[in-house]
């Protein structure tokens, strides 16, 4: 095999299927890597047409080095991956030069289909899948040409054995996929390269989320129990609890502080709301839940301020069960120290806002519900939700509500908790999303980055910590609708940025709809699979036991099996009944070679055709026609069909006189 030159079809096609293997990995490969590799297909088709020589062995060991070295520039010590898989795309440009033997190629194509593989650690769609599959028919295909014999330069025969190759392992395929034991997914592997990874950060500055509500990104997917959705005013998605702040920014709480705060408690007045949730790649820990969750899920933990944290960064798509209830109250009693946790504000700025806290204060008789009403009435009077409120000094909450009486959520929720602990009123402030839009082709709710969202929350003496949101008070439109219909039925310029706003007419967006259900099913159902399969097997075999496991693996793959290869011998038998000629000729060899002489393995038709007429001079004639008419088929220009048919009769006129001997 060492030895064995390959046809010049199967060195074009070795070329294609690189290319095809590189075009996944384009978007997060070096610059450098991708023109090296582009720059080994050019070297090598200048080596196809005869300009170029293969390459010295000191070049190949110079593009080693370099290519060494640019490895450890672009990845440094880390040996992830990523680092991994661009020193294999670089392994098989530089192996490009070298192609001329079987060895070489088989070599190019058995390490291009892992690199093939690799591409799902950096894409899950669908389509991506399915350009993976015909780049292994692609692949198959030039496994195929490189056994053929190199004076061959035919394209077509190539691609119809590896599709006959390709088709019937497809069903053996769906088996395994559908019962075999789930194994953490290959793409799961952690990578570091960046991708985009949005959404809620830990602090929160004027701006930060409506920078977020710019970007269409998809956040996350729920589907609920019965296919019921809370009302648009009661989706509140919660993530963080902030409760530090430093005059600018609102932080969670240090470590040290969280340790001195109880689990909060949570009495529920109803039934709770179960719902799925299919969370994106975000880079951080914390994870989305309906307000309020009652519990975690597996790999999940739950803080004193009921809200989850995942045990890793969120690196890949994850999905989780939740419960939720609606109808509660959250910690009654607050110790004096948690009491002051939250009411802890710099001891300097915004002088301008704590003197109007302590005013409203004194109006209010030291009663919060009415310093709240007072509060929410001065936001509904004079203020603008928008996503341009323009910039913040130094004393931004002074700036905010004195001046420019302009903002998005973020400044209505910190606005809101530093009056009301200027006023003695335990506050703080919660950041997630809110709203969403309903697709009725698969059920289930889609949030994007532009539905992040900040409230408040503002402790009561027996009644506990209860929701407020200010955005309710100067736009209840945003609340009681998504923020795209909000703020497309204001023409807001700011908001028409990302792609998605930009599909007006309702057959575009049912056409989006639909589109957006085919990839949820594919995430929820293709890659996420493994969180599905044990109550699916559970439904389909009533059990789990291993001779049901076992059963129900091997009697499909078996029926797999057995009709493969039913259909393969059936192909082989049409295929032996299609040529009579060849079936005739073979009997006449085994007659005439009882009679007078076998043909060896290592003899041409035509030489024994002629050893055959000196032993038989009856026959002579016939024998040396028919010897003649393969000479012309073998090497000749004429028409195998023509020649064949002028062969018939004397192979069967040859068959009697043998029989009649």
């Amino acid at each position: 095999m060492r030895h064995v030159q390959i046809s010049r079809s199967a060195v074009i096609l070795q070329l294609v299927t690189f290319v095809a293997v590189l075009l996944p990995h384009l978007n997060w490969l070096p610059i450098w890597t991708t023109l090296l590799a582009l720059a080994m297909v050019g070297a090598r088709l200048m080596i196809h047409t005869g300009r170029w020589p293969f390459p010295h062995w000191l070049i190949k060991l110079a593009l080693i080095a370099a290519s060494t070295v640019g490895l450890i520039i672009s990845f440094g010590g880390n040996a992830g991956p990523e680092a991994m898989v661009a020193l294999l795309v670089l392994g098989l440009a530089l192996k490009l030069i070298e192609i001329y033997h079987r060895r070489d190629a088989l070599i190019l194509l058995f390490v291009a289909l892992f690199v093939l593989a690799t591409a799902f650690l950096f894409h899950e769609s669908v389509w991506v899948a399915a350009y993976v599959l015909l780049v292994v028919w692609l692949l198959l295909a030039a496994l195929c040409a490189i056994h053929q014999r190199p004076e061959r330069t035919e394209w077509l025969p190539p691609f119809k054995r590896a599709f006959g190759l390709l088709l019937p392992a497809l069903p053996l395929m769906l088996v395994l996929f559908l019962l075999f034991p789930r194994l953490e997914p290959f793409w799961s592997v952690e990578i570091s390269s960046p991708r985009a990874t949005t959404g809620l950060s830990d602090s929160m500055s004027p701006g930060d989320v409506s920078d977020l509500a710019l970007s269409d990104a998809l956040a996350f997917r729920v589907s609920f129990d019965g296919n019921q959705p809370p009302a648009p005013a009661q989706r509140y998605w919660r993530a963080l609890v902030l409760g530090q702040f430093d005059g600018r920014s609102w932080r969670q709480a240090s470590l040290d502080q969280r340790k001195q705060l109880r689990e909060e408690k949570l009495i529920t007045e109803a039934e709770p709301l179960g719902y799925e949730i299919v969370l994106e790649p975000s880079g951080m820990p914390w994870l989305m839940a309906l307000d309020l969750p009652m519990a975690q899920a597996q790999g999940q933990r739950m803080t004193p301020f009921k809200t989850l944290v995942s045990n890793a960064p969120l690196e890949r798509r994850t999905q989780y069960r939740l419960e939720s209830v609606q109808d509660y109250r959250l910690q009654p009693l607050l110790t004096q120290q948690e009491q002051q946790h939250y009411l802890q504000l710099p001891q300097v700025g915004n002088d301008r806002s704590r003197e109007l806290a302590r005013q409203w204060q004194q109006d209010s008789n030291g009663e919060p519900e009415l310093f709240i009403r007072q509060l929410m009435n001065y936001f509904n009077r004079e203020f603008e939700y928008t996503l341009a409120p323009g910039v913040l000094g130094r004393d931004g909450i002074d700036q905010f509500l004195f001046q420019t009486r302009r903002g998005y959520c973020e400044h209505f929720a910190g606005a809101s908790v530093f009056m009301l602990r200027s006023a003695g009123i335990p506050a703080r402030v919660v950041t997630g999303y809110q709203g969403g839009e309903w697709n009725p082709y698969e059920n289930y709710l889609q949030l994007r980055q532009y539905d992040a969202h900040a409230w408040t929350e503002v402790w009561l003496e027996g009644q506990g910590w209860i929701r407020l949101d200010p955005t309710a008070a100067v736009a209840p439109e945003r609340i009681e609708s998504s923020a795209v219909q909000y703020f497309q039925q204001r023409g807001d310029t700011a908001f028409s940025g990302g792609r998605g706003f930009r599909l007006q007419a309702e057959w575009a967006r049912q056409l989006q709809q639909r589109y957006e259900a085919f990839n949820f099913a594919w995430h929820r159902w293709v890659l996420n699979y493994q969180s599905q399969q044990t109550d699916l097997l559970k439904d389909w075999l009533g059990g789990l036991d291993y001779w049901r496991m076992i059963l129900a693996l091997m009697l499909p793959a078996t029926a797999v099996v057995a009709a493969v290869m039913g259909w393969q011998l059936r192909q082989r038998l049409r295929a032996g009944r299609k040529d009579p000629f060849e079936r005739r000729l073979q009997r006449l060899q085994a007659v005439l070679g009882q009679q007078f002489k076998p043909r060896q393995p290592c003899q041409s038709l035509t030489g024994w055709l002629r050893v055959l007429a000196t032993l038989w001079p009856e026959q002579q004639g016939r024998l040396e026609q028919l010897a003649r008419l393969d000479e012309r088929q073998r090497y000749a220009r004429d028409s195998d069909q023509q020649l064949r048919q002028q062969m018939l009769p004397l192979v069967d006129q040859l068959l009697r006189a043998a029989r009649e001997r």
